[in-house]
C-alpha cells in the first residue's frame, strides 16, 4: 500500500507543479506532495531499516528427538564444535525421519537440560512481526514479516542419554575402546548381581544401560 502512495503522490507532485494553471495553488500542491513524499520514503527506510510497525514476537515449537545413532543401544546427542574456540555447537539428532538434522548456525544458542520424561527439542525464535493489520496492509509489500531475530534451543533429555562430539563418537567406535567399555560394563553388572542376586532381567538391562552411558562419559572426559 506505501508503495501505491509513493506512486500517487509522485503523480500529483508532477502534474499539481505542471498542469495547475494558477501558479500559488500549483506550487502548494507541489510543496505539499514532496512533504508527504518525503514522509513516505521515510516510512519505507524506518520499517526496512529499524522495522517500524513491528513487534517482536517468541514462536516456540516443540520437536520429539531420536538418538543421532540409532545403531547404539544408548541414546546420542551428538554436536560439531564451531571455530577454534568451540564455544558454540550445532547439535545432530534424528526427529521421525532417517535424515540426520541439526541446529541452525546462525543467532542460535543451544543448551541441554536434564530431566524425566520423553527426550524433545524445543526452540524458542523470536521474529518480527506487524503490530496491526494497518501496518501489515502499509509494509506487507517488503516481505519483512516473520524475519527471524534470533533462535534459542534446548534439549531436555533424560539421564541415560549421552551427549558427545562428533570427534568422540568416531573415537568410542574403535575395537580398543569397545573392548575396554564391555569390561567395564561387565564388571559393574557382576558387582551388582552379587549385592541383588533377585534383580530380574528387564532390571540387569537397564542396569546396563545406565552402566554403559556412565562409562562412555568417562571415557570422553
Amino acid at each position: 500500500m506505501i508503495i501505491v502512495l509513493l506512486v500517487v503522490m509522485t503523480l500529483v507532485a508532477y502534474f499539481g507543479g505542471v498542469y495547475v494553471e494558477n501558479r500559488q495553488v500549483g506550487n502548494w500542491i507541489r510543496f505539499i506532495s514532496d512533504v508527504l513524499l518525503v514522509g513516505i520514503v521515510a516510512l519505507i527506510i524506518a520499517n526496512n531499516s529499524y522495522h517500524f510497525g513491528m513487534q517482536k514476537q517468541v514462536e516456540k515449537t516443540t520437536t520429539s528427538v531420536q538418538s543421532a545413532l540409532p545403531q547404539q543401544k544408548i541414546p546420542f546427542l551428538l554436536y560439531e564444535p564451531l571455530g577454534n574456540a568451540g564455544k558454540e555447537q550445532v547439535y545432530l539428532y534424528h526427529s521421525g525421519s532417517s535424515k540426520l538434522k541439526h541446529t541452525s548456525t546462525d543467532q542460535t544458542t543451544n543448551r541441554v537440560v536434564r530431566r524425566a520424561g520423553k527426550p524433545e527439542l524445543v526452540s524458542e525464535k523470536t521474529v518480527w512481526r506487524y503490530q496491526n493489520n494497518f501496518s501489515r496492509l502499509m509494509f506487507g509489500v517488503a516481505g519483512n514479516d516473520g524475519t527471524r531475530i534470533k533462535t534459542r534451543n534446548t534439549f531436555y533429555l533424560p539421564k541415560n542419554w549421552v551427549v558427545m562430539s562428533s570427534k568422540d563418537a568416531k573415537k568410542l567406535a574403535k575395537p580398543a575402546i569397545q573392548a575396554k567399555l564391555r569390561q567395564n560394563v561387565q564388571g559393574k553388572l557382576q558387582e551388582a548381581l552379587r549385592n541383588q542376586p533377585q534383580l530380574t532381567k528387564s532390571e540387569q538391562q537397564a542396569l546396563m544401560l545406565q552402566y554403559q552411558s556412565q562409562a562412555i562419559e568417562r571415557l570422553i572426559k
